[in-house]
């Protein structure tokens, strides 16, 4: 029950924690890094971040108060930055966000005493960043290498469909102490999506007495407004919430990952229902099904999909209707049918580069004629294809791996900027189809696509994971002589494929074949290429080859003899060089990489000491290297296989994933040492 009572201060419903901060509370002991965990080398340390996000009344409704306070420790020119601040602002149904109560002052120790310099109120300037977006800029003053910068500021918001979102993580700054609360009351629930892979130091929640003003207004039959009662004091339960994560790293990037949104941790909000009446709760948050409604209807998305537009008001047929329609009778087999569908579409229109779940240009005709679209686009009209050709098809929504991971819990259209086509198999397989780009095979989606899961956007839509249909494999096979003068000679054949062949061909298309095959002789400069030869490079399907004939200059009479054979042929690329790791490897898909070396010696050569067989696995079959070397007469072979099974490895796998990479790379340096018998 509402009841009327006096307001309560912010500091009241906080469960009773006092501030982790105070703006302008500067002591000389601020300006002392060295007991603060990765200080030391950084450009900058925050020392402090704090922000609180309460619901307050206003007129005619509630809006969201956000306060903060910041406090950073310069220690380089390269923290510099961390004295230019924006702060984000937004106009919701006319209305803008207000900023209040901007306080910012630089810090400095001289002579055992802190020297406080404020902000000028002419140093802060409104930029406009979109239609609906601002932002207001400033640089606080004085600041040189040891200063402290601090900054507050207040932003009310009528946007009560978000709460304010809180980064506990920056690049490239570690983070002493970073403190979030809320205070929600009842009558709105939020649902709470944390980001990245830190654990939280402090997390509690309690109900809190809750009280706020607000103000009633009516409208007459003129038009005319007036408040009913000049306040209203409301008092109900809140739900304060506290989130704290202390000591966190400065954020950088590692190999293998998607954006880093996705590993920076985070928190954001989204309104989920309201509960005025607590007997009946009224949901805000939509629905996968309506969502799955809404695009259908809308011209640009579903229109792009029907023979007539959504109006019924003129003809959207494709212009390559004829052309999939005999495709019923040239391509029985549904799974090649959907190919030469895919190949139609690839002919007619190009992919432009654009990321985005909409067409630009929703009739079909113009957008042949244009040969060009975003990937909406193209897709939509690959879906109008395969349906021309009698194939169960609709499109697939989802976010590539440079936009950031889905959370299915949490149906938002916004998480998504892509759309690739989908294929329901008489078998019950399903085929995944993206006519973006002429290089891939049927099937298989770009590197960019495979990020997780995609919404199937039909009336029995579901999640459908975005597996990837081929690993990424790179073969190498050498055959080899050796001279009696030490001078090796032979052939050598790499075979690319699946997603290593997708990327290879790439290379090619944009460089050229000469381009591309002086830039893999560049990486092994010691070999002389007498013949160089790219094949298969106009069939997707097959893997892309590359043949070369070599020689590799002897040392002459030198005894022994070394050849740095895996060396120079094998994967000796590691990209997992830190020690330790705090987020997942995300590859994309398996990979795997092979090479097998025959090497024929001369009469009165042997080997004095070949590298020895090494065979290491992962727990549960995640991975494997395998080496193994043989001599039979004069002929040696030596083989090398490195298979990461997996897509995608835990922080607590990295270590083991580290040592066996890097043990694979440590056996391809050991050369292989000969010796001229008598």
């Amino acid at each position: 029950m509402l009841t009327l009572l006096l307001v309560l201060g912010w500091g009241a419903l906080a469960q009773g924690q006092p501030d982790p901060v105070k703006f302008g509370q500067v002591t000389a002991a601020d300006f002392d890094a060295s007991a603060l965990k990765g200080a030391a080398g950084a450009p900058a340390v925050v020392l402090c971040d704090y922000g609180v996000t309460r619901i307050e009344g206003a007129h005619d409704g509630f809006r969201v108060a956000f306060e903060r306070v910041t406090r950073v420790l310069i220690q380089t020119k390269a923290g510099y930055s961390q004295a230019e601040v924006q702060v984000p602002l937004y106009r919701f149904e006319g209305q803008e966000d207000e900023l209040l109560n901007l306080r910012g002052a630089t810090y400095n120790l001289v002579n055992g005493r802190v020297e406080k310099q404020k902000m000028a109120g002419s140093a802060v300037f409104r930029e406009q960043t979109g239609p609906d977006q601002m932002s207001r800029k400033f640089t606080l003053p004085g600041v040189r290498e040891g200063s402290i910068v601090e900054y507050a500021y207040t932003v009310k918001s009528w946007r009560l469909f978000k709460l304010h979102p809180w980064q506990f993580q920056h690049p490239d700054v570690p983070v002493a102490w970073s403190e979030y609360r809320t205070i929600v009351p009842g009558f709105y629930v939020y649902k709470e999506m944390p980001r990245g892979y830190l654990p939280y130091a402090l997390r509690t929640q309690a109900v809190v007495p809750y009280s706020t003003i607000y103000h009633v207004s009516h409208q007459d039959d003129r038009g005319n407004t007036a408040d009913v009662a000049p306040t209203q004091r409301l008092v109900t339960d809140a739900i304060s919430s506290r989130w704290v994560m202390r000591d966190v790293p400065a954020f950088r990037p590692e190999a293998y990952m998607t954006t880093p949104r996705d590993y920076l941790a985070a928190l954001e909000f989204e309104l989920h229902q309201t509960a005025f009446d607590p007997a009946r709760p009224k949901a805000v948050t939509s629905t996968w099904e309506k969502i799955t409604d809404e695009l259908l209807k809308e011209e640009a998305f579903g229109g792009l999909l029907e023979r007539r537009d959504l109006a019924g008001e003129f003809s959207n047929a494709s212009p390559l209707t004829p052309a999939a329609t005999a495709l019923r009778t040239s391509h029985p087999d549904p799974t090649a049918r959907a190919a030469a569908a895919l190949a139609l579409v690839r002919g007619a229109l190009r992919y432009d580069g654009e990321e985005w779940l909409y067409a630009r240009t929703p009739q079909l005709r113009q957008l042949v004629d244009k040969q060009l679209g975003n990937a909406a686009e193209v897709n939509l009209l690959l879906v109008h294809t395969l349906r021309d050709a009698g194939l169960a098809a609709n499109p697939v929504l989802l976010s590539t791996r440079g936009h950031g991971r889905v959370q299915q819990e949490i149906p938002v259209l916004s998480q998504f900027n892509y759309v690739v086509a989908h294929v329901a198999l008489p078998a019950g397989q399903d085929l995944l189809l993206d006519a973006t780009d002429p290089l891939a095979p049927a099937g298989t989606l770009p590197e960019r696509c495979l990020n997780g899961y995609g919404r199937l956007i039909a009336p029995a839509g579901r999640w459908l994971p975005l597996t990837p249909a081929q690993r990424y494999s790179c073969f190498t096979n050498a055959r080899l002589t050796l001279t009696p003068q030490g001078e090796v000679q032979g052939s050598v054949r790499v075979e690319y494929g699946g997603y290593a062949g997708l990327s290879a061909r790439a290379r090619l298309a944009a460089q050229g074949e000469q381009k591309f095959l002086a830039e893999w002789q560049q990486q092994r400069p010691d070999w002389q290429l007498t013949r160089r030869a790219v094949q298969r490079a106009a069939d997707p399907a097959a893997p892309l080859l590359l043949d070369v004939d070599l020689r590799l200059p002897g040392a002459g009479a030198a005894q022994p003899l070394y050849l740095p054979l895996m060396r120079l042929l094998a994967t000796n690329d590691n990209p997992f060089q830190p020690e330790t790791r705090l987020y997942p490897v995300d590859l994309g898909m398996p990979h795997e990489y092979a090479t097998t070396v025959l090497l024929t010696l001369p009469a009165g050569y042997r080997p004095e000491a070949l590298p020895g067989r090494l065979l290491l696995e992962l727990p549960g079959g995640a991975g494997r290297f395998a080496f193994d070397t043989s001599l039979q007469g004069q002929v040696l072979q030596l083989t090398s296989r490195l298979q990461l099974t997996r897509a995608r490895y835990a922080p607590g796998e990295y270590a083991a994933l580290r040592e066996l990479v890097t043990r694979a790379v440590a056996k391809h340096q050991e050369p292989l040492v000969l010796r001229r018998t008598p």
